[in-house]
């Protein structure tokens, strides 16, 4: 059952969007998700303050507002003149375009007929295209662009002619109109962008808009992943006992008060029981955190299952579900997906912006269920409802996840993976080595 979040290392952040074309029903549709992600997002923050412009211009608009400059045309085919022509900005004008956060964009690309807002809360000038009248992101272009396996929209390569992904989305076909209101999204706000290097491929996702990084050559991965059945069920079979004895560990601790070991702290107990190093020098949690140093993130980022996973595991289903107005149907359709890969031992997590938590599959008298350590209201053996570790339904608790996302007005993340004993070997050989070397010292 959903907890508050711990060790997550998450941050909820605010989107401030352009104003939507009238005259783009792609735009317009485009517009009103991320609006949608604005709303969602600011719901987990109500105690949020509102900061004033930085500027001397007076005005006390609200931080989370965005004015509307006005419409490039032959009268104002500047940036500029909108600005001077504003009679609460004209003084600032030029300090406003010549700030940080404003001097490297492409003024001088912007072509007649573009939408000009500023955002109050950082001055920062925002723009975008109004489509031809009637056009549509239709099927036949969605086609002709590149996909990763899993359906996201392959944007292109970071490289020394393309070093951001602005650069990258400003020369695509179907987003270029849209590429900072993209970047600077809930959803996207928090990207490690300053950490991509050459040869970084860039997806979006076309229904939420999310990006992501790839390091593997997108052909090359779309080939592994093609022909990953196989070597999924190799890496299944080779971990499986190592999985079995996670879940005998964590059903020793069935009982035990949510004050004594939260959902993390499960795992991590477990881990230990299989001889695992968890702390100290090389350990585990060393390697958490280095990674966490590497995307310029808080070092508790990635203690967390999808942490786990990514640093010792293969991630074996995530998906992301950013409008949540059916839980049941959502719910069942997602245990759906994941039930031809369940496996005991498995790591399953779920995320929002503002909660997480975390859990082992298991099985009991032929039913799929959930270790973990929370609320747990659904026990399949007493059906008492207790704060601690227990065994609930693995049904049951997706939906509880779909429902809180629900009624929060939150997006939603499925993670499931399982660990990879060598890797986790290896991480013991590395630890050891280090601490044999301290002692040389």
């Amino acid at each position: 059952m959903p907890i508050s979040r711990l060790q997550n290392g998450l941050h909820n952040h605010k989107l401030s969007t352009s104003k939507p074309s009238t005259t783009s029903p792609a735009i317009s549709d485009f517009q009103k998700i991320l609006r949608e992600q604005h709303k969602n997002n600011s719901t987990s923050e109500p105690d949020r303050q509102s900061s004033p412009v930085k500027s001397g211009s007076g005005i006390n608009k609200a931080a989370d507002h965005t004015i509307h400059l006005g419409v490039i045309t032959k009268k104002n085919p500047t940036v500029s003149d909108l600005l001077i022509n504003n009679p609460s900005l004209k003084r600032d004008a030029w300090n406003i375009i010549f700030s940080d956060i404003n001097t490297n964009k492409p003024f001088k690309k912007i072509r007649p007929g573009t939408e000009v807002d500023l955002d109050l809360a950082t001055n920062e000038i925002l723009w975008h295209n109004p489509g031809k009248k009637g056009s549509v992101i239709d099927k036949e272009v969605l086609s002709k662009q590149d996909h990763t396996p899993d359906g996201r929209i392959i944007i292109g390569e970071i490289s020394e002619n393309t070093p951001t992904v602005s650069h990258l989305l400003r020369r695509n076909q179907i987003y270029h109109d849209n590429a900072w209101n993209i970047i600077l999204s809930a959803i996207n706000k928090d990207k490690p962008y300053t950490s991509l290097r050459n040869g970084t491929t860039v997806a979006i996702d076309p229904h939420t808009f999310e990006l992501s990084f790839l390091n593997d050559n997108p052909k090359t991965t779309a080939n592994k992943r093609l022909i990953s059945s196989a070597m999924a069920d190799n890496f299944i079979t080779a971990n499986q006992p190592f999985s079995q004895n996670l879940v005998d560990s964590v059903r020793s601790y069935i009982g035990r008060s949510y004050d004594q070991i939260d959902c993390y702290g499960l795992l991590v107990r477990a881990l230990r029981g299989q001889g695992i190093r968890y702390n100290g020098h090389g350990g585990l949690r060393e390697s958490l955190e280095q990674m966490a140093k590497q995307h310029n993130l808080p070092l508790n980022a990635f203690q967390n299952g999808e942490g786990l996973i990514k640093t010792a595991g293969k991630n074996i289903y995530a998906k992301s579900f950013t409008h949540i107005n059916q839980p049941y149907s959502m719910a069942r359709q997602t245990f759906s997906e994941i039930r031809p890969s369940l496996h005991e031992g498995m790591i399953l997590s779920f995320s929002t912006p503002s909660r997480g938590h975390t859990g082992i599959v298991a099985r009991n008298n032929g039913e799929w269920t959930y270790i973990n350590s929370g609320l747990i209201d659904h026990e399949v053996d007493s059906g008492r409802i207790s704060r601690g570790v227990g065994e609930e339904s693995l049904k049951d608790e997706i939906y509880d996840w779909f429902n809180l996302a629900k009624d929060r007005k939150e997006s939603l993340q499925v993670s499931m993976g399982m660990l990879d004993e060598n890797k986790l070997r290896m991480i013991n050989k590395t630890a050891a080595i280090t601490v044999l070397s301290q002692k040389k010292l």
